[in-house]
């Protein structure tokens, strides 16, 4: 460290804490990640400690937008005059207060690994429309269960059974649950049978952590997990998540600088029932600090059995400690890098895991804007971002500027509402853990996508020009002759051409792509037939033992297709113009029927 950076750095030390006592006196470099600072107390005597080089630079942050926000949102005792502007001019002065403050000093956290931890699905039986009903498990199952879970208790151990879950054998313990009389478990999965009774509930299955984070594909996941429980129970079932857990592991998140961990913290948690939900505010948190050995080793937010819960904790002291059997989660941390292919994990600092807990009563409630509640395995995937932001909050904010979330690890400021509390810079890079990855545009897909951009210039080309009739051409025809005006297409031929030495290719390939594309499409729909006469509702009890029908199916599908068409209120023949418009199959078809 030359003199020059150290004078520098001393004053940055000193107009950070400008009344500490003691007072630095000296600095020196002590790794790449903190300095050695030397303090002096009132009595003279002096001692050294490691700081951070993150929590000056989170002190600074501090400092600058204490300033900003006494302007911006007039709070603490240096107020400033009332803001002239308009309501929209002070949002927009607000977000650019934040963006400023919150790029003061990027944040040095990164995300290893995001995904989810835990999976719990309920299995209901159901009629062939998939709606709930009353039902039981087969007795042939039930028989075969009991003989099963009386071998285990007789020998003292489980028992493997003939269910075979991602190539790993389930096996019979020998004791049940609560509500359960049988339980087949392997590394994959647990799945708990109830017989079926007034309850409804056929079964809990719950997929362990370690099958969910080696797959890491949640629709892949949904559906190897129906299929094998289709297996068991037949194939009339459905599954209602019952339980769900994001977990979002990141590198560089520091809490020990932290001179008080629940200023830091504002939750709408709550550890009782006392407090309707709708009242709620924003409260400090955690509601305890764990520590182990004067470590900080975890903080959590929300009772456990609630309907939303938050868990904090470092997960590399867990494993050391109490979770050994995961240490693949390691490799999965040293595996991942940046852009640059550098590591992200230095393969010793702790790793804090931010795991956002979700219970049925909570699924059930949540609300979007094309749903309420999730009630369907299948809709989990796609449901996750909003999932992650409901309980950490958007990057950026809500709609309205305003920091959003269930929890939020915040700057404390002077400002008395809470809620507008800038989110940390660290919260931030968390908030965009379950961000979906931009997926690359398929060649299909840019195909369609610029097939319906054509359709909307016809669509104003149409508007502007009705479609010419074949009146219309004659009409037209005639008036040319009768000008004199010579045909277009002999005005396109060289005058030493005439139009019968002159081979036009361009009408054989028209053809053969009429003929190609036809065959194709014919195909697909012969497929589409096919696929949709086997998913046909009550196919078997309409047939009995006669084969199914092409017509019939035509029939049954071309009242899907027309109410369809209704119900979007797409007119066919307008549909079908536009389509021989865009795909010029009119003049194909007839160039076929000329040759």
């Amino acid at each position: 460290m030359n003199e020059e950076y150290r004078h520098k750095l001393f004053t940055r030390l000193l107009a950070a804490w400008p009344e500490s006592d003691p007072r630095p006196v000296d600095v020196a470099p002590l790794d790449g990640r903190s300095w050695l600072v030397t303090y002096q107390a009132a009595d003279g005597t002096t001692f050294t400690a490691p700081l951070l080089k993150r929590a000056l630079r989170a002190r600074e942050r501090e400092q600058v937008f204490g300033v900003l926000s006494s302007v911006v949102f007039r709070t603490g005792q240096e107020q400033a005059a009332p803001f002239t502007g308009t309501e929209k001019e002070e949002q927009r002065l607000r977000r650019l207060v934040r963006s400023v403050t919150s790029g003061l000093a990027d944040s040095s956290v990164k995300v290893l690994a995001a995904f989810v931890d835990t999976l719990v699905l309920n299995v209901y039986p159901s009629d062939a429309l998939f709606e709930q009903i009353k039902g039981r498990v087969a007795p042939e199952l039930q028989e075969e269960f009991m003989l099963l879970k009386e071998q285990a208790q007789v020998q003292e151990e489980d028992i493997p059974t003939r269910f075979t879950f991602a190539e790993v054998p389930l096996k019979m313990t020998r004791k049940g649950a609560e509500g359960f009389q049988w339980i087949l478990r392997s590394s994959k999965l647990a799945l708990a049978v109830n017989r079926g009774s007034k309850m409804q509930l056929l079964a809990q299955v719950r997929c362990s952590s370690e099958y969910l984070w080696s797959v890491r594909d949640l629709g892949k996941i949904v559906t190897e997990v129906h299929l094998f429980l289709m297996s068991i129970f037949g194939q009339y079932i459905i599954l209602p998540p019952s339980a769900i857990d994001l977990a979002c592991d990141v590198a560089s998140l520091d809490f020990w600088s932290l001179r008080n961990v629940k200023e830091h913290f504002v939750t709408r948690a709550q550890l009782s029932d006392e407090r309707p939900v709708e009242m709620q505010a924003m409260i400090d948190g955690p509601d305890a600090v764990k520590r182990r050995w004067d470590r900080l080793t975890g903080l959590p937010f929300g009772a456990r059995a609630g309907a939303l819960s938050v868990l904090i904790y470092d997960k590399t002291h867990r494993i050391a400690y109490s979770e050994k059997e995961k240490e693949w989660f390691l490799d999965i941390y040293r595996s991942a890098c940046d852009e640059q292919g550098n590591p992200l994990w230095d393969g010793s600092s702790p790793v804090w895991r931010v795991e956002v807990r979700w219970r049925r009563p909570g699924l059930n409630e949540l609300k979007g804007e094309d749903f309420h509640g999730l009630s369907d395995a299948y809709d989990l995937e796609s449901k996750l971002p909003g999932l992650w932001f409901y309980a950490v909050g958007h990057p950026g904010g809500g709609a309205d500027g305003l920091p959003d979330g269930w929890l939020r690890y915040v700057i404390p400021t002077d400002d008395t509402n809470r809620s507008r509390w800038p989110v940390h810079p660290d919260w931030q890079v968390i908030q965009s853990g379950f961000l979906p990855a931009p997926v690359e545009e398929s060649d299909y897909e840019r195909e369609e996508r610029e097939r319906e951009e054509l359709l909307r210039l016809v669509d104003v080309e149409l508007s502007a020009r009705p479609m010419p009739t074949s009146h219309t051409l004659k009409r037209r025809r005639r008036r040319s002759s009768s000008l004199g005006e010579a045909p277009a297409s002999s005005l396109a031929l060289t005058p030493e051409l005439a139009p019968s030495d002159v081979l036009d290719l361009a009408s054989y390939i028209r053809k053969r792509k009429y003929q190609v594309n036809m065959r194709r499409m014919v195909g697909q729909i012969a497929g589409c037939m096919i696929t949709a006469e086997a998913w046909r509702p009550n196919a078997d009890a309409r047939l009995g033992d006669a084969d199914p029908d092409l017509s019939e199916t035509f029939h049954f599908l071309y009242k899907l297709v027309e109410d369809y068409l209704e119900e979007n209120e797409r007119d066919f023949p307008e549909l079908v113009r536009k389509k021989r418009l865009l795909y010029s199959i009119e003049s194909a078809a007839s160039d076929s029927d000329a040759i």
